[in-house]
C-alpha cells in the first residue's frame, strides 16, 4: 500500500507563540507531534503573501513558474476584478502529480483552489466555508466549489454561520465579551466569522477523512493569520501605544486561536492513525514580540508587514526521525519531501529540496526534467479554463482599443489597472528574491513610468541596481526619486490647502470615514522623508566606494532604523567591514542579533568579521547559525568551508564548498577555494578544472552585470504551427445542412481575422446582416465593419432581447464574446480563422493608425492569451452540439479560393445564396501583413 500523507497548513503559525504554550500544556496534540517526529523553522519567500507563498508550497516552485501573484486578479469576462482563482497557475500541483501516479487526493480548503480541479478524490475549493448571506437568508455554495459535484449538497451542511456560534465559545476568546457594544465593535464578530469558516472547513474535512478513500490529504486554515492580524497588538505584553481597555478585553484571542487549531489536530491525529505521515506547516510567521510594527506601509498588501520571515514544520511518520531538530528547511522544501515519502521522482524545475535529514533512513532521491511534462490525466482544468488572468485582461484592453468591446464601466476599468499593478509589483519582487534581477528591474521601470508617484517602484529598482554593482544607474535612479518625491509632495500640499478650503467648517470628528483616510493619505505625501533619503544616499555612495561618506550619509538615517528592521545597522556594518573597522562593525552586528536572534544576514556578518580577527572557530558558529536559519545559501556554506580549512578540517570544508556550488554553480570565489584545497592534496586535475570554471564562473557575471547574454523580450516570430492549436476547425459540421429555420447566423472569429469580410460575403449573398451602422468605415475597413453595438455588452449587459431579431439573419460576435452567448436559441457560427502572426500584426498596425496602444503584451503573450480565448471557445462550442453548428473557414483560402469557399458556406447556411455575388466581394489587396 501507498504510505498516507496528512498535510496540514497553518497560515501564520510561528514557533514564538507555540513554544511558550506548549511549555504549559496548552498545545498537547502539537507536542505530541514534536516530540515524536522533527520540528524547525520554514523560511519563507518574498513577498510574504499568502496565495503565492501556499502555491509554492504546493508546487516547489516560486512564483514567477507557479503563476499566482497575488490577492486578486483582473476578470477578463467582466473587465473589472474577482479574488484570486487557480486558473492562472500555470504548473502542476501535488496531487495532479500524485494522480498522474495512481494516488487519491483529498484537498479542502487550499488558498487558492476555486474552481475546484477534476482531481481523483476530492477537492473542497477555499471559497467552502465564506458566509455570503445572513442566517436567515439562503446560503448557495458558488459554482465550482466541490469536485466530484455529487459531494457539494452533502458538503454544505457541514459549513458553519458566523450567526450561529453562541456566547459561551466567543467566551473562550474574549472572557469579558458580555461588556462589548456589538454596534460600536465589530472586533468580536471578526472572530465570530474566522471560527466558524475554520471550523467548517475542519467539518468537512474531518468528514472526508472517514467517507471517501485517499492516499493524500491536505487541509489549509487560515484562522491564525486572521486572529493575528486582528489581536496580535493586544497580544502580551502590552505595548504602549495600545489602550488599556482593548489589552484587558482581547489580550488571549491569539493563543486561544493557537489553542482552537491543536483541538482540531486532535482530531485529525486520532483518524490519521499512526501508520499516516501528518506534516504540519505555515508559509510565514508573526511577530509577537517588540518586533511587532507599529504602523504599516502605505500600500495594498501592507498587512504582510506584520509577517515574519519564518514559519514552522512538524513531521510525524513512521519513516521519519523522532525528537529531532531540522535546520534549514523552506517552504519550497515541502512538495519534494512528500514526493520523497512516495518514492516518486522531483522535477530539476523545481525550486525546493526533498528535507532528507528528517529521514530515519535517507531514500534515494530520483529525478525527471519536468512533471509538466509527463503526460496523462493530472486532473488539471481543462486548457480552455485555465489563463493567465493579466495576459487575458490585456487582450481584453487591446479589443476595447480596436472596437470590438465596449469599455468596462470607469470603475471597474480602475480596479481592474489597479489589481494588475500590484499583480506585476508582486511578480518583480519574486524576481528580485529570487536574483532574476533584469526581470524585475523590467518589471519595476515599466511600473515607475506609469504610476511615477509611487517611489516604492523605484526604491525596489534602486535596490535591484545596487545588487549588480550599478552604481551609476543607482546615482540617475536616487536622483529621479527625489526629484519625483519633490514633485508630488508639492502637489499634495496644494492639495491640502484646497480640502482645507473645502472643509474648514467642518471638524474632525465631523469628516466621514472616506474624507478622513483621503486626508491622512494626502498628508502623508505632503511630507519628505529625509532619513530614508539619507539612507539611500548612504547606500549609492557605499556603492560608489565612498564607505566613509556613506557612513555619514548613515549617521543622518536615523530614524530610519525601525525596531523590527535592523537594515540600518547591516548596512553600517558594511561599511564598517569596508574600511577595516572590525570592532565597531561587530558591535553593529550584535545589535541587530540583540533585535532580532534569527538574523541569517547578521551572523552571516559575523563570521566574516570573525575570519578577519582570526577567530576561526567563531566564523564556524556563526556561518553553521546563519545555514540553519537559511540552507539555501550558498555565501554561508563557502564561509563555514573557509573556517573548516582553517581549523584542518579539509574534508568538511570541500563537502560545504561542493554544497555551495550546487546551490551556485556560478561562484568564483568557491571554485578558487576548491581549486587551492585540491592543489594542497596533490589533484591537480581538479585544481585545474575548478580555476578554469572559477574564470568562466567571473566572466558570466561580469557579462550578467554589464547587461550581456540576458534573455532577449519574447518579441519572436510566431510559428505557423500556432494556427493549428487557434482552431476550431475540427467541429466543423460536414456535408450540407437544411434551411436556417430561425437559427442566427453567427460570423465569429478573432479580431483582424475577415469577420468584416465575411459579413461582406453573406450580404452579397442575399442574407439579411443585424447591423446599425454605429461604426463607420475607416481606413482599417474600408467597406465597413457591419457591427452591432449591443454585441460588445455581451457578458456584462443581461438585457440579449436583440438576439430574438437576429433568427435568420447574420449578426457579428468576435470569439472573445462568444461564450456568453445564450443558449436559448439555435446557432449556426462561421469562424474566421487567420495564423495569429498575421492577426497579431494586423491589430498592431490598426492601433498605430489609431494612435493607441492596446494591451501591454509582446507578440508572443498577446498570441498566448488569444490561444487560451480560441480553446475557451472551442470547449463552449463543444458543449452545446444540439444548439450551436459550426464552419471554419480560412482567410487567407477564402483570398484565394473565394468561389469554392461561398460554396461551403451555402451548404451550412442550407443554400438558397448568390454565390458569384460572394465571391465577387472578395478582394485579395485587403490581405496586408500577410506571411511568408
Amino acid at each position: 500500500m501507498a504510505p498516507k500523507v496528512l498535510l496540514l497548513g497553518w497560515d501564520a503559525a510561528d514557533w514564538k507563540v507555540i513554544t511558550p504554550l506548549m511549555d504549559t500544556g496548552q498545545m498537547p496534540n502539537l507536542e505530541k507531534i514534536v516530540g515524536q517526529g522533527v520540528m524547525g523553522n520554514l523560511s519563507t519567500l518574498y513577498p510574504v503573501l499568502s496565495p503565492m507563498l501556499w502555491t509554492s508550497i504546493a508546487t516547489g516552485k516560486r512564483a514567477h513558474k507557479h503563476g499566482i501573484h497575488g490577492f486578486s486578479e483582473p476578470d477578463p469576462q467582466t473587465g473589472g476584478i474577482r479574488p484570486v482563482t487557480n486558473l492562472g497557475r500555470k504548473t502542476k500541483a501535488l496531487w495532479n502529480i500524485l494522480q498522474q501516479n495512481g494516488l487519491r487526493s483529498n484537498v479542502v480548503g487550499w488558498w487558492p483552489s476555486h474552481p475546484a480541479e477534476p482531481i481523483s478524490g476530492v477537492m473542497v475549493s477555499n471559497h467552502f466555508q465564506q458566509a455570503t448571506a445572513p442566517l436567515d437568508q439562503a446560503w448557495p455554495m458558488r459554482p465550482g466549489t466541490v469536485h466530484p459535484p455529487r459531494l457539494a449538497e452533502a458538503l454544505a451542511e457541514f459549513r458553519i454561520h458566523p450567526e450561529e456560534l453562541d456566547g459561551d465559545m466567543l467566551r473562550l476568546f474574549v472572557p469579558q465579551a458580555p461588556r462589548i457594544d456589538q454596534h460600536q465593535d465589530r472586533r468580536l464578530y471578526a472572530i465570530a466569522k474566522t471560527l466558524a469558516e475554520n471550523a467548517g472547513i475542519h467539518a468537512a474535512a474531518t468528514a472526508l477523512m472517514q467517507l471517501e478513500p485517499w492516499d493524500f490529504m491536505a487541509v489549509y486554515f487560515d484562522g491564525i493569520d486572521h486572529f493575528c492580524h486582528g489581536f496580535m497588538k493586544y497580544h502580551p505584553p502590552r505595548l504602549d501605544w495600545i489602550k488599556p481597555e482593548d489589552f484587558e478585553l482581547y489580550q488571549d484571542v491569539v493563543n486561544s486561536g493557537y489553542r482552537f487549531h491543536d483541538l482540531m489536530l486532535g482530531a485529525y491525529l486520532a483518524l490519521a492513525g499512526d501508520d499516516t505521515t501528518v506534516i504540519i506547516v505555515s508559509d510565514h510567521g508573526f511577530h509577537p514580540d517588540h518586533l511587532r510594527p507599529r504602523e504599516l506601509p502605505n500600500e495594498p498588501a501592507g498587512p504582510a508587514d506584520e509577517h515574519r520571515h519564518f514559519g514552522i514544520i512538524a513531521m510525524r511518520g513512521p519513516d521519519l526521525k523522532r525528537d529531532e531538530l531540522l535546520f534549514g528547511a523552506s517552504l519550497l522544501d515541502v512538495t519534494p519531501t512528500i514526493l520523497a515519502l512516495y518514492g516518486l521522482p522531483l522535477g530539476r524545475d523545481m525550486d525546493g529540496k526533498p528535507l532528507l535529514n528528517a529521514f530515519a533512513e535517507p531514500p534515494t532521491v530520483d529525478y525527471l526534467p519536468s512533471w509538466d511534462a509527463v503526460p496523462g490525466e493530472a486532473g488539471l482544468h481543462p486548457p480552455g479554463m485555465q489563463a493567465d488572468p493579466v495576459d487575458q485582461a490585456e487582450a481584453l484592453k487591446q479589443l476595447v482599443e480596436l472596437g470590438y468591446i465596449d469599455p468596462p464601466g470607469a470603475d471597474l476599468a480602475r480596479a481592474a489597472a489597479q489589481t494588475v499593478k500590484e499583480l506585476r509589483y508582486n511578480l518583480a519582487r519574486d524576481y528580485q528574491d529570487s536574483q532574476h534581477l533584469p526581470e524585475a528591474m523590467a518589471l519595476y521601470r515599466e511600473l515607475w513610468d506609469q504610476w511615477p508617484d509611487e517611489s516604492r517602484f523605484g526604491v525596489h529598482l534602486l535596490e535591484c541596481q545596487l545588487r549588480l554593482d550599478h552604481a551609476a544607474p543607482a546615482r540617475a535612479t536616487l536622483e529621479r526619486l527625489q526629484r519625483e518625491k519633490e514633485r508630488y509632495a508639492k502637489t499634495a500640499l496644494e492639495t491640502l490647502q484646497k480640502l482645507g478650503e473645502a472643509w474648514k467648517d467642518k471638524q474632525p470628528a465631523d469628516l466621514k470615514e472616506d474624507e478622513q483616510r483621503q486626508l491622512n493619505q494626502w498628508r502623508k505625501q505632503a511630507g519628505v522623508n529625509r532619513h530614508a533619503f539619507a539612507f539611500l544616499q548612504g547606500r549609492v555612495l557605499a556603492a560608489e566606494g565612498d564607505h566613509a561618506a556613506a557612513l555619514q550619509a548613515f549617521a543622518q538615517a536615523t530614524e530610519v532604523q525601525v525596531h523590527n528592521r535592523p537594515s540600518l545597522f547591516q548596512h553600517q556594518a558594511e561599511a564598517l567591514m569596508a574600511l577595516r573597522r572590525w570592532n565597531e562593525a561587530e558591535t553593529k552586528l550584535r545589535d541587530i542579533l540583540a533585535i532580532d536572534p534569527v538574523n541569517a544576514q547578521a551572523q552571516l556578518g559575523l563570521c566574516r568579521v570573525h575570519l578577519s580577527l582570526k577567530r576561526p572557530q567563531a566564523a564556524l558558529d556563526s556561518a553553521l547559525a546563519a545555514i540553519g536559519l537559511i540552507y539555501h545559501n550558498p555565501l554561508a556554506h563557502c564561509l563555514c568551508a573557509i573556517a573548516l580549512r582553517r581549523l584542518g578540517r579539509e574534508d568538511e570544508a570541500i563537502a560545504e564548498l561542493n554544497t555551495a556550488l550546487a546551490q551556485n554553480p556560478v561562484f568564483p570565489a568557491a571554485h578558487r577555494l576548491l581549486a587551492g584545497l585540491y592543489r594542497h592534496r596533490g589533484k591537480l586535475g581538479k585544481a585545474s578544472e575548478h580555476r578554469a570554471l572559477a574564470r568562466a564562473a567571473r566572466q558570466r557575471i561580469a557579462a550578467f552585470k554589464a547587461g550581456l547574454g540576458l534573455p532577449e523580450d519574447a518579441d519572436v516570430k510566431l510559428d505557423l504551427d500556432l494556427l493549428k492549436t487557434a482552431s476550431v476547425a475540427a467541429l466543423s459540421t460536414p456535408g450540407a445542412l437544411p434551411a436556417l429555420d430561425g437559427a442566427i447566423v453567427v460570423v465569429s472569429g478573432l479580431p483582424r481575422s475577415g469577420t468584416s469580410m465575411m459579413m461582406q460575403m453573406l450580404a452579397a449573398g442575399g442574407l439579411p446582416l443585424l447591423t446599425d451602422g454605429e461604426r463607420a468605415a475607416d481606413a482599417n475597413n474600408p467597406r465597413g465593419y457591419l457591427e452591432l453595438e449591443a454585441v460588445k455588452r455581451l457578458g456584462r449587459d443581461t438585457d440579449t432581447g436583440w438576439l430574438d431579431a437576429a433568427q435568420g439573419q447574420a449578426v457579428k460576435i468576435v470569439a472573445p464574446l462568444l461564450p456568453h452567448l445564450p443558449m436559448g436559441h439555435s446557432y449556426r457560427i462561421v469562424f474566421m480563422e487567420r495564423p495569429l502572426q498575421e492577426i497579431v500584426a494586423s491589430q498592431a498596425a490598426m492601433l498605430t493608425k489609431l494612435g493607441k496602444t492596446g494591451g501591454n503584451l509582446s507578440e508572443r503573450q498577446l498570441a498566448t492569451a488569444y490561444l487560451k480565448q480560441v480553446d475557451q471557445v472551442r470547449t463552449m462550442l463543444a458543449a452545446h452540439p444540439e444548439r450551436v453548428r459550426v464552419l471554419a473557414v480560412d482567410y487567407r483560402t477564402a483570398l484565394d479560393e473565394p468561389v469554392a469557399t461561398a460554396a461551403r458556406i451555402n451548404r451550412f447556411l442550407g443554400g438558397g445564396l448568390d454565390l458569384a455575388a460572394m465571391a465577387g466581394v472578395v478582394d485579395p489587396a485587403l490581405h496586408r501583413q500577410r506571411m511568408a
